[in-house]
């Protein structure tokens, strides 16, 4: 059985108590920790960004060159192929892999060109940040991830998705 550090928070005080201490603290209670992951460990440099503009690439049929909100002031320039990214999409919350991120896997994200075009990062799917369907069965099958309307632009996109939560998984005799 898994279960997130944050669910345990809804029954009792988690307060001050790092996943380490519980993990020493049940198995000493006679509950076996069997493993502990940290959902968002390798994601770096994400965040949340809200598409200003979505243009068609000139030299390409399925590429899209859109301007993005950070939160930082000056729009960020970025080259996708994302098939849910349209015209339509302009308004529409994303997470963002800026220049010099790391996504799972050790997959760093850097500027550069796409057919010609800079682009300056990557908007991401809920499966390249490491997750799945399963943990958030309103992502697209294909395409980049929307967050809800009542998403910050410019926040850490881990703890907008709750990547910065840790999962316990436990042996259950």
């Amino acid at each position: 059985m898994k279960l997130p550090l944050s669910w345990l928070s809804d029954y009792t005080d988690m307060t001050g108590i790092t996943p380490k201490e519980y993990d020493a603290k049940l198995t000493m209670s006679g509950s076996k920790v069997e493993e502990v992951y940290y959902l968002g460990a390798e994601i770096e440099n994400v965040v949340t960004g809200k598409i200003l503009s979505v243009v068609d690439h000139p030299d390409s049929d399925h590429l899209k060159i859109c301007q993005l909100d950070l939160g930082d002031g000056e729009p960020v320039q970025i080259v996708t192929g994302a098939p849910n990214v349209t015209p339509e999409s302009v308004g529409e919350i994303c997470p963002v892999a800026k220049h010099k991120s790391t996504l799972p896997g050790g997959v760093k994200i850097t500027k550069g060109k796409l057919r010609g075009v800079p682009s300056n990062g990557m908007m991401c799917s809920i499966e390249e940040l490491g997750s799945n369907r399963d943990m958030y069965p309103e992502a697209p099958e294909y395409g980049i991830y929307i967050f809800p309307e009542n998403a910050v632009v410019g926040e850490s996109a881990i703890k907008a998705l709750g990547l910065d939560d840790v999962v316990f998984e436990y042996e259950i005799t």
